[in-house]
């Protein structure tokens, strides 16, 4: 009585894992694989439909490079107010204008440590035959 005792609890035992095992994969939630993300080139696409669109039916003609310039300042003004896109025109003025250089005096110039540092005198200007030398700080 034991022995038979023994092995109905083994059965139920069995019994009710194979049970749970199949409850357990029925009611489970399927897993799928997310869809597969379109590439950047078609989420452009958009883009060059509405260019496309305006380039054959605006009322007045327009130059297609002043359209893409303002669609990358719109797309980039939404990143923060501080990111700006510039021309090459732009760029070209702002490097001349933030570079450091003063032809009149003839020295290359930076901010280090909060002071105006020279980075290099140019041969043949008045800051030359001054004697100013590369990391001379300009105090006054």
């Amino acid at each position: 009585m034991v022995q038979s005792k023994k092995i109905l609890l083994i059965l139920i035992a069995l019994t009710s894992l194979g049970l749970g095992i199949f409850l357990g994969n029925f009611w489970q939630p399927k897993v799928t694989s997310a869809p597969k993300p379109t590439s950047q080139y078609e989420k452009i696409g958009i883009l060059l439909k509405v260019l496309n669109y305006v380039e054959n039916n605006y009322v007045d003609e327009v130059k297609i490079q002043d359209l893409i310039y303002g669609a990358i300042n719109g797309m980039l003004s939404t990143l923060d107010p501080h990111t700006n896109f510039l021309t090459p025109e732009l760029f070209k003025e702002m490097k001349v204008d933030t570079s450091g250089q003063f032809g009149g005096l003839g020295i290359e110039i930076t901010i280090k440590d909060g002071v105006l540092t020279i980075i290099s005198p140019m041969e043949g200007t008045p800051a030359y035959k001054a004697g100013l030398q590369p990391n001379d700080k300009i105090v006054k």
